[in-house]
């Protein structure tokens, strides 16, 4: 508590956790077992008492242990405040009264050492399930579950300028709880960097001043810095065989480049690549090329999927964070086109808006 200045008084929770037909487990829960192939809720209480107590049912006897955390998320390294090890379906877990914070505490679920939820500790009972992000049943978690399910819809129509305007006033709106943080950092995440130190003077301190914020902020300053009209920045990632490349070997003079980044595990750039070689059949004999950065991955990995989707286009591997740190995203895909002088002209744009932008520069109704 003394480190982060919170107030040292929060009442702990009780969990149990069930499946409908009341099966109790005992034994080593695997996260990526039961939640892929198994249907259960996790239903939790807190109440005024210093004792955590909780039980686990399952239709499955076939598994030992788990273990679940609370983890505060007010920095960018989580802090484990509460652990729970369940064994012959129950576990507790007695607080000293000088651990304890004060609610409401904007926190994740952590199962086997993985993150499964966000959780808003807050007095009553709440339920969880496999395919929920959010429990529900308290009135924050039930006011962050239905938010975050609208920002899901418009994250769909693919218009960061309408997500933007959401997050910004959700954050507006909450900043007298958990979820203002939450939809702050968020929109700290993809803003306009001229607009941030407005945003984060009219913020409270004890937003504006954490670990989190800052590192966003910094986030920020780079993509200020290799924003719409800059030069590109450029970098040294592998090949496929492990010798090292740069960025500047395939943004050739007198072309347009396209530096999609993406990684192997991520769901949303496997889908758009259909529409990526669509878009480099059409336009690669016109001036075009495409550059694939992989961020965050394996090697064999992204080899894996390189060769699974046959793509054609070179592919620059093992940058891990590299680029995040240079040019500030803070998800992907994310695209960049550079045009044939080495100058940015766009950043985060979808396939269709890349695609858009082709038929300009080259003409045509492709």
């Amino acid at each position: 508590a003394g480190a982060f200045g919170i107030p040292e008084f929060m009442p702990p929770s009780a969990a149990d956790f069930q499946s409908k037909d009341g099966k109790v487990f005992s034994g080593l829960f695997r996260l990526r077992q039961i939640f892929r192939s198994r249907h259960f809720f996790v239903s939790m209480a807190s109440r005024r008492a210093w004792r955590r107590s909780t039980s686990l049912r399952s239709s499955s006897s076939a598994f030992v242990s788990f273990r679940i955390s609370f983890f505060c998320c007010s920095t960018i390294y989580s802090t484990v405040l509460a652990s729970m090890v369940i064994t012959d379906g129950k576990a507790s877990l007695v607080s000293e009264e000088n651990d304890s914070l004060r609610f409401p505490l904007f926190t994740q679920i952590a199962i086997d050492g993985r993150i499964r939820a966000y959780y808003i500790m807050e007095e009553g009972r709440v339920v969880l399930s496999d395919s929920m992000s959010v429990p529900t049943g308290t009135p924050l978690n039930e006011r962050f579950s239905s938010m975050l399910s609208t920002l899901d819809s418009i994250e769909n129509l693919d218009d960061m300028s309408l997500y933007l305007d959401y997050v910004e006033t959700a954050y507006n709106d909450n900043k007298d709880n958990p979820i203002g943080s939450y939809f702050g950092i968020e929109w700290l995440k993809y803003a306009e960097p001229q607009r941030v130190d407005s945003f984060l003077n009219a913020s409270p301190a004890g937003f504006r001043d954490t670990r989190r914020v800052k590192h966003y902020e910094e986030f920020a300053r780079h993509r200020a810095q290799t924003a719409p009209g800059m030069k590109y920045t450029d970098f040294a990632g592998e090949t496929g065989k492990g010798g090292t490349v740069r960025l500047s070997s395939y943004v050739k003079p007198g072309k347009y480049t396209l530096v999609d980044f993406w990684a192997s595990w991520c769901p949303y750039c496997i889908k758009e690549l259909p529409d990526m070689k669509q878009l480099y059949a059409d336009y690669a004999d016109k001036g075009f090329e495409i550059v694939g950065v992989a961020v965050r991955d394996k090697t064999d990995d992204t080899a894996a999927m390189v060769a699974k989707h046959e793509l054609t286009w070179p592919v620059i591997y093992n940058t891990q964070r590299v680029p995040y740190d240079i040019y500030g995203f803070s998800g992907i895909p994310h695209h960049m086109l550079i045009d044939p002088d080495g100058v940015i002209v766009s950043r985060g744009e979808s396939v269709a808006q890349i695609r858009a932008r082709l038929q300009e520069i080259f003409g045509g109704e492709q």
